[in-house]
């Protein structure tokens, strides 16, 4: 079998998504343009030319990684690539929508959007952030975050469980300062905060989600075409209707990306491409599934060669 993956934020970079403009651009640059004229503002010029500080903001940034995704998507079905299973990580699983027909891609830049406003608004009124950790299991990782709660009354919570041993955590920027200071006098563990912005999958989150489910009301989910993993449970949707209701919760619910690849493992996935900026599915998977092929859609040659070998 064969798999899409779709990153998240903060893989984000100047320059993202243009040597396929300039591959394809009848193909693509309509798409961008169209992208630009919903938006209200010009997505591609940041895109492009940043600066990387306003890239990063939530309201652009997720808009900027899904067009990445989705003009990735264009450009590979137009080569003839077509998957038998498709997963995103966290505001991936957006461009997954797309891909797997259950929205409009035009209907999912509105979602995305709404989802960085929303965020961003959390993260302007609560102090909190996110941070990797590297060398723990998820249980060492949840044991200090319980003791962090009791020591601070913070918020501190497992955010991303990525990789057995890198687990991300979400929370109040001192509760996650003092986590990743004790994670400091771990031997062979690290912790480093994200430059993402906000308390993403943590509870912190709440108020955004009650708003964001309300937008979701608006839009019309059909049954995915191809099979479409869930961030969240690991496990195929079933239905639009469940993945309206997933997606509501999502932003208050750890990603289950362990749990995910076991899944692609269980189902005999032999290739992944990686659609969108940067490569830290790719890496994932190479690392947790060694005998995979993988191919990336934001370098040139192995665009090409993920093309030849579909």
């Amino acid at each position: 079998m064969r798999a899409f993956l779709f990153p998240g934020q903060g893989t984000q970079k100047v320059g993202m998504g243009t040597y396929l403009r300039e591959r394809y651009p009848q193909l693509i640059e309509p798409l961008w343009q169209e992208a630009d004229s919903i938006l209200g503002y010009s997505l591609t010029r940041l895109c492009e030319e940043g600066p990387s500080e306003e890239l990063r903001h939530m309201t652009v940034t997720q808009p900027a990684v899904f067009m990445c995704s989705y003009t990735a998507l264009v450009a590979a079905r137009a080569n003839g690539a077509e998957p038998d299973v498709m997963a995103g990580h966290s505001l991936g699983e957006y461009s997954a929508l797309a891909a797997a027909g259950v929205l409009t891609w035009q209907e999912v830049l509105q979602l995305v959007h709404r989802r960085g406003q929303l965020m961003a608004k959390v993260h302007d009124e609560v102090d909190g952030k996110m941070a990797a950790i590297i060398g723990l299991t998820i249980e060492q990782v949840e044991e200090i975050c319980e003791q962090v709660r009791s020591d601070t009354g913070e918020v501190v919570e497992v955010a991303n469980h990525n990789e057995p041993r890198q687990v991300v955590v979400s929370g109040q920027s001192a509760a996650i300062d003092l986590l990743v200071q004790r994670i400091g006098t771990v031997t062979d563990a690290r912790g480093s905060v994200l430059r993402i912005g906000g308390p993403a999958h943590s509870s912190l989150m709440g108020s955004a989600t009650e708003d964001f489910v309300m937008f979701l009301q608006r839009f019309d989910f059909c049954p995915p075409k191809t099979m479409l993993i869930s961030g969240s449970t690991a496990e195929p949707y079933a239905n639009g209707q469940e993945i309206r209701r997933q997606l509501g919760d999502q932003l208050v619910h750890r990603v289950r990306w362990v749990d995910v690849m076991a899944k692609l493992k269980e189902l005999s996935v032999a290739r992944t491409w990686e659609l969108g900026p940067g490569r830290v599915l790719t890496g994932f998977v190479q690392r947790s599934l060694p005998e995979v092929q993988t191919y990336r859609a934001n370098d040139l040659p192995s665009f090409l060669a993920g093309v030849k070998g579909w």
